[in-house]
């Protein structure tokens, strides 16, 4: 007579432990979407800064899905709030912030996430102001991204662009032709064409990353165009970077000014296309070295060997042979 009761006990026991574990189940789950959904800083971040006396420090703190929470900046070296939500908290008035809404960084069912830029400005800058600096957004717990500023008495160093290898390059249509190219970092007393002097390890790290644009007669090449033959490769090291341009079954549109740029310092390259091997031992253009053939009266398109010019000896002889014949 005891077990009907003991197993209706059991069975109350066991509901009561389900109904006991799914709201934390629940609870749980409902937890990890939220946390989907929680502000985060982006991927894409320049937290290294150089910059020199007296110029000014821009700090850009990219958030996504900040919603109803607010960023502040704050310096590590003695926790000053800089600036919150916007608002400047600082009496040095050399410090200024701005918000702005970005582009869509990800949508959820009907909603669309936007990124937000919060930036720190510091003018005018001082060898004090150099360090680290905390963005920060008011989550629980906060989330912290810090940016290192060095700053540097001297002058920043500026980018230098030169071409590696062959900055003229003449090919016969339907083969492959490859420009090289390198940008690097030099110290702003040095001139392009000088032996580079290496910078200190810590200032190329305060460096942004150097990117290399390549362009064809003004238009700015794509790989993905249906052109098609058309790759990009590309090493990096500390400070310096090398792209290699290689085009591959080359038509006559593909002839004329190749231009490698970084930070708006760039270096003219030519191509010039050839019909055959004996128009490339010519100097037959087809197109591309834009100079020679304004020389030319009459652009060639092939050579023409019973087209070459009469030798002198050969003028001298028939006027001898006709004043011969005259006195006859």
């Amino acid at each position: 007579m005891l077990v009907p009761y003991t197993m209706d006990w059991m069975c109350a026991w066991m509901s009561l432990l389900v109904l006991t574990v799914l709201p934390a189940l629940a609870g749980v789950r409902g937890t990890s979407l939220a946390a989907g959904r929680q502000p985060a800083f982006s991927d894409h971040q320049q937290t290294q800064l150089l910059a020199a006396v007296g110029d000014t420090a821009v700090l850009r703190c990219i958030v996504m899905r900040l919603a109803d929470r607010t960023v502040s900046w704050v310096r590590s070296c003695d926790l000053q709030i800089l600036t919150h939500a916007g608002t400047v908290f600082t009496a040095d008035s050399r410090v200024s912030c701005s918000e702005e809404v970005g582009e869509i960084a990800e949508r959820d069912y009907e909603m669309a996430y936007h990124t937000t830029a919060h930036t720190l400005r510091i003018a005018s800058l001082r060898p004090s102001d150099a360090g680290r600096y905390e963005c920060q957004i008011n989550t629980e717990p906060k989330l912290s991204l810090f940016f290192n500023l060095t700053v540097i008495e001297s002058s920043l160093p500026m980018v230098s662009v030169a071409a590696v290898g062959e900055a003229e390059v003449r090919r016969v249509l339907g083969g492959a032709a490859q420009f090289s190219c390198e940008a690097r970092y030099v110290p702003s007393a040095q001139t392009f064409g000088a032996v580079h002097a290496p910078l200190p390890p810590g200032i190329l790290a305060a460096l942004p990353p150097l990117t290399l644009r390549w362009e064809h007669n003004g238009v700015l090449l794509n790989p993905q165009s249906g052109r098609g033959g058309i790759s990009l490769e590309t090493e990096r090291w500390e400070g310096r970077i090398v792209s290699r341009l290689t085009l591959g079954a080359l038509d006559l549109a593909d002839a004329g000014l190749y231009t490698c740029s970084a930070s708006g310092v760039s270096v003219p390259l030519m191509l010039s296309l050839y019909s055959g091997a004996q128009d490339l031992h010519e100097n037959v253009i087809l197109g591309g070295d834009m100079e020679m053939q304004h020389d030319q009266a009459v652009p060639r398109i092939s050579s023409a060997s019973s087209l070459r010019p009469v030798p002198l000896a050969t003028f001298t002889i028939l006027a001898v042979i006709t004043l011969r014949r005259l006195g006859t």
